[in-house]
């Protein structure tokens, strides 16, 4: 195995945990608009770490499994890691400033994260680089997170970054 396919294993893995816990942090106190506590700091701080862990986990599914997948994996790829970059960085503009930031940004790393994801996971199941289960859970996992916000879906999203990180880890 490759290092930095290794590092991407922990990486999904930091990731996972990082969304299950900033879901359920959710869950039981939900962030407010304007930061009204230290509980909306931590929840910020705790997805910040998780999209960040996420940007290498793909970083390290690209390693492993660019050179089965082609152009629509790499496309996938680039499309879910520009997503991610851009929601980071509204993420940490919100932490700086206390409040939702940069909400352009945020909804365009959306809309190119719910693009790169299905189109990754669909090409991890066609060209069989992954198991069913985890192509599965690239595809559905940040949709199905977005969908349900509000009731926990980041924690199948984390479950989703959990089980890519461990299968990888096992390569």
């Amino acid at each position: 195995m490759k290092t930095s396919t290794r590092n991407g294993a922990i990486a999904g893995i930091v990731a996972g945990i990082g969304y299950f816990i900033q879901s359920v942090m959710g869950l039981i106190k939900p962030q407010t608009e304007v930061f009204s506590g230290s509980s909306d700091y931590v929840l910020e701080v705790v997805f910040i770490i998780a999209l960040l862990a996420n940007i290498f986990a793909l970083m390290g599914l690209h390693t492993f499994a660019q050179t089965r997948y082609g152009k629509s994996g790499a496309t996938g790829f680039w499309l879910a890691l520009a997503g991610t970059f851009l929601i980071l960085v509204s993420a940490a503009a919100t932490l700086a400033a206390g409040k939702n930031s940069l909400g352009i940004l945020f909804l365009i790393g959306l809309f190119l994260s719910f693009l790169g994801y299905v189109l990754l996971g669909i090409t991890a199941l066609r060209s069989k680089v992954l198991p069913t289960w985890a192509g599965l859970a690239l595809a559905l996992g940040f949709p199905l997170s977005v969908l349900l916000n509000t009731m926990g879906g980041g924690i199948l999203y984390g479950l989703a970054w959990l089980g890519v990180g461990y299968y990888l880890m096992k390569q």
